[in-house]
């Protein structure tokens, strides 16, 4: 099928009871995935995006500022600054915060403040270059009873190449332990590594895996370079996989990084880099096609196999989005936030229930610089990290910095 094929534009319809979501988002990356700078507005083929004022000017102090327009229900302060790349956060039942460092320290935060020694240093074979290193992270279910963790992370293989796994590790109160590996040989390399990692409402593992700059891996049912792949969290291939025997759940991706359930219908979004702009926002269904890289943008293409296009796109525009979190709590729930780093903001998404485009708010744009992820804590409190340690920001001496937006309508 040819790219330059016959465009026409998708409007998806997702059902669920009565419920119809349509959603859009725009999230973009360039041929060197995130490493070119976002920020100019919305391209064709893209959907519009609105910038809110300035509405929190947080400093590198222990006081929080006080929000400057109470269009953002929240409060910023620096939790904490000095990371190196931070990549994932998974907040625990008692309190503490779990975060990844990509060169390869698990770290956590007791009682707000980071502890000095990292829970874990991988050893050997890990390796962190580009990026690859220590990506994803998510707690088990039971972690409470259990102390069970999972991550994703680069490593070097005997033959000399790169490939990336997920491992189960095990977390006392000031010290973790590699249990076992759960999933192995996903291909890596310095760039396209995917790397987030999610547990399912299922109570299933989540995966997404890039195609290391490998594009005919992501149509390749034998690979799992290009997929969202699914695991149950002792390493075993659910039953109800589409593709029986494979840890496969969908295919054709490029670089996807964002993973994140719609709380009331549990469907599955993905934010994805594009190959020279078109990110994408997609909604992940088991066994589908989406599309890398035989179509890109409006595209979807003629005859067999069905490709999806993306719920949206970010046109001609480059973003590089990467984690996402639906919103739970106060007067903004039910809203998805992505992070980018190219485009150095966060995007706030409200879901359309009437099958029309969403809309889209840009917030803190270029204000914190490169954003790796989003994530929402138990008592409604959001927490960005930034990037601009990781080969392609301008960091200054503070950076990296986890920073927490608290609730004002506490």
């Amino acid at each position: 099928m040819s790219r330059t094929g016959k465009r026409m534009l998708s409007n998806i319809t997702l059902l669920r009871g009565t419920l119809i979501l349509l959603m859009g988002l725009l999230s973009a990356c360039t041929t060197n995935t995130d490493a070119e700078p976002g920020g100019a507005p919305a391209a064709t083929g893209g959907t519009p995006v609105t910038e809110a004022p300035a509405a929190v000017t947080p400093e590198d102090s222990a006081e929080p500022e006080r929000t400057v327009s109470p269009e953002l229900p929240y409060t910023a302060h620096t939790l904490a600054n000095g990371l190196d790349v931070p990549w994932e956060m998974a907040f625990a039942p008692d309190g503490r915060i779990f975060f990844t460092e990509r060169p390869g320290s698990l770290r956590v935060i007791e009682n707000g403040k980071v502890q000095e020694t990292p829970l874990l240093e991988f050893p050997a074979p890990f390796m962190s270059k580009g990026e690859g290193g220590l990506l994803g992270l998510a707690l088990d279910p039971e972690f409470e009873r259990n102390g069970f963790a999972y991550v994703y992370h680069t490593y070097r293989t005997e033959e000399g190449g790169t490939a990336n796994r997920v491992l189960r590790i095990k977390i006392g109160s000031s010290i973790a332990e590699i249990s076992r590996v759960l999933l192995d040989h996903i291909p890596g390399d310095t760039n396209h590594n995917g790397g987030r990692i999610k547990i399912g409402p299922d109570g299933n593992l989540y995966v997404t895996a890039g195609d290391r700059y490998e594009p005919e891996l992501a149509q390749d049912q034998t690979s799992l370079g290009g997929k969202v792949l699914r695991i149950t969290t002792a390493g075993s291939i659910p039953e109800d996989n589409p593709w029986p025997g494979s840890p496969v759940y969908s295919k054709g991706h490029r670089n996807p990084q964002g993973l994140a359930w719609q709380p009331e219908s549990r469907m599955l979004f993905s934010s994805e880099h594009g190959q020279s702009s078109h990110d994408e926002l997609n909604v992940i269904e088991a066994g589908a096609n989406y599309g890398w890289p035989l179509i890109e943008g409006d595209e979807t293409g003629d005859g067999e196999p069905k490709l999806i296009a993306p719920l949206a796109h970010s046109g001609d525009e480059t973003w590089a989005p990467s984690g996402i979190t639906f919103i739970t709590q106060g007067p903004w729930s039910g809203e998805l936030l992505v992070a980018t780093l190219a485009g150095q903001q966060v995007l706030r998404v409200s879901l359309s229930s009437s099958g029309g485009k969403p809309a889209v708010t840009s917030l803190f744009k270029e204000k914190y610089g490169r954003i790796r992820n989003v994530a929402e804590g138990p008592d409604g409190t959001l927490y960005l990290m930034t990037n601009n340690r990781d080969g392609r920001g301008n960091a200054d001496a503070q950076d990296d910095k986890l920073i927490a937006l608290r609730p004002n309508w506490k």
